[in-house]
């Protein structure tokens, strides 16, 4: 009976907390990261602003969570986009594309991951739900990486992780306007780094 009630209220936390995620995510998505405040959210989730403390210690954690949960969703679709190609080079490309496709213009999970950057000491639980999607990420352009160019330890590290870093790079130059005006698109950029790799 004990352990029947504890379930109860483990989910009841649960939904609370996912509601006020699809909360932050709305105020975002309608108003841009700058508009995330614990009572914009509160708002939106129908919650009193002390509620949401009860769930994220402050705004930061709470962008933090919401940027995670982001995290997440790109790399399913990343992954998803890489089992649909035809070998390892075109996996490789197919989920490099579906990152910037993902994170084009000027999208507010994007800007909001600028936090993560600054974050200092986050709850474990948050710290390792971040790590494990970067991971996640990271994973998946590393698999059809290594089978395409046959790079292996830390030279295949390196790459995966120089990738990821022109990734970033791209979109930040691309959604702030600074990469059009160069000649240059986020593609052709990809699509120039990508032929550069070694070939297995």
């Amino acid at each position: 009976m004990a352990d029947t009630a504890e379930k109860r209220r483990a989910d009841l936390r649960d939904h609370k907390r996912k509601s006020i995620l699809a909360a932050a995510r709305r105020v975002c998505d309608e108003a841009g990261p700058e508009a995330l405040t614990i009572r914009a959210v509160a708002s939106e989730a129908g919650y009193a602003p002390g509620a949401v403390y009860s769930y994220f210690a402050g705004i930061d954690e709470l962008a933090i969570a919401l940027t995670a949960e982001e995290l997440g969703h790109l790399a399913r679709r990343m992954r998803e986009a890489a089992e649909k190609a035809n070998g390892p080079a075109a996996a490789l490309e197919a989920a490099a594309l579906e990152a910037l496709k993902a994170t084009a213009g000027n999208a507010p999970h994007v800007r909001l991951a600028g936090r993560l950057m600054s974050a200092d000491g986050l709850p474990s639980e948050l710290d390792r739900s971040v790590t494990g999607r970067v991971i996640a990420i990271l994973e998946t352009l590393g698999g059809p990486l290594r089978a395409a160019t046959g790079l292996k330890g830390e030279a295949a590290h390196r790459e995966i992780l120089c990738l990821a870093a022109l990734l970033i790079g791209l979109r930040v130059l691309d959604a702030s306007g600074r990469l059009a005006p160069l000649g240059f698109s986020a593609e052709s950029l990809l699509a120039h780094r990508l032929a550069a790799l070694p070939e297995a």
